[in-house]
């Protein structure tokens, strides 16, 4: 996804869960509106509460964006945070073929929940450690959306 589409989907889903949380919370006062004639006042309740739920849960994702909910960009710029640190740790390496750098990029990246894998196309034309697309998180989760960012890549 490209990022003017990211922004365009992030300013849509904005203003439907702030219309959401408008109708919601207009239904649950009157009682009467059109959209929830037939509710009850819990069910528009329910409504509303979810809504804002949708709402707020949205918002601190997007104003957050940390390496939490960044997935793939997260994995990418820990990836980078390692190479650096390897880097820093072993300056007397850089041009060597020792492979001190590439040991200390995989292990940093394990103990930051992320597993050396090969079995990425992006990761098989270039396998090295420095290579982001060759990991992949711990977490279920984080993985199922990793891999559904990799799809769309």
């Amino acid at each position: 996804m490209t990022p003017e589409l990211t922004a365009f989907v992030m300013i849509v889903l904005f203003v439907l869960g702030f219309v959401m949380v408008i109708v919601g919370g207009v239904g649950f006062m009157r009682g009467n509106l059109v959209l929830m004639d037939n509710r009850s006042r819990i069910a528009q309740g329910s409504v509303l509460a979810l809504a804002a739920f949708m709402f707020v849960a949205g918002i601190g994702v997007h104003f957050t964006g940390s390496s939490n909910t960044a997935f793939l960009k997260g994995q990418m710029a820990q990836t980078s945070r390692c190479e650096l640190d390897g880097e820093s740790a072993y300056p007397d390496a850089r041009r060597g073929r020792s492979g001190i750098i590439g040991k200390y990029i995989v292990s940093c990246m394990a103990s930051s929940g992320f597993d050396w894998t090969d079995q990425s196309q992006l990761c098989r034309e270039a396998p090295v450690a420095t290579n982001g697309y060759c990991y992949e998180p711990t977490a279920w989760f984080d993985r199922v959306v990793t891999q559904a960012q990799l799809a769309f890549n």
